[in-house]
């Protein structure tokens, strides 16, 4: 118990070493195909993270985002969505911007560790961008890294 009570008290600046320096990161107006050759790129994404020209923060997408896109019909049955219109995208075509999750889920280096379960949890994810205090994009920190940290204070 006493374990868990510090990871829960870490903070991302305590285990800064091991996130992700390089997330993936795309522009709002890149094409979907771009989206989906940077998702081919490194297949340990599970978001992608949309920056503009400064490197700010103003979205994401998500991989279930994308597979909704791809397969209009299954995000149809299974959300129950009456008209699949809004689903149907030229992957050619189609800015990133039109599909992203405005105002997305973010970290700073002073978020702990027990903060950040309980937006895995409560979200359904398991990576969120870390960002400095202008909302630049520094890195990422997902489920792999405090495995990793509670590995080493046990």
């Amino acid at each position: 118990m006493e374990n868990r009570n510090k990871l829960g008290l870490m903070k991302i600046k305590d285990v800064m070493h091991l996130i992700v320096k390089n997330p993936t990161i795309i522009s709002p107006k890149a094409k979907i195909l771009d989206l989906l050759e940077a998702v081919n790129k490194d297949l340990k994404t599970r978001h992608v993270y949309v920056s503009d020209n400064d490197n700010k923060l103003i979205g994401s997408v998500r991989m279930n985002t994308i597979v909704k896109y791809l397969f209009p019909t299954a995000a149809i049955m299974s959300d129950g969505i009456s008209s699949s219109s809004n689903l149907i995208v030229n992957i050619h075509s189609t800015e990133v911007e039109e599909i992203m999750k405005k105002d997305p889920f973010y970290v700073t280096p002073d978020a702990t560790l027990s903060s950040i379960a309980i937006l895995f949890i409560t979200e359904k994810i398991n990576e969120l961008p870390v960002v400095d205090e202008q909302l630049h994009i520094i890195g990422q920190i997902n489920v792999y890294e405090i495995i990793e940290a509670y590995k080493n204070i046990t």
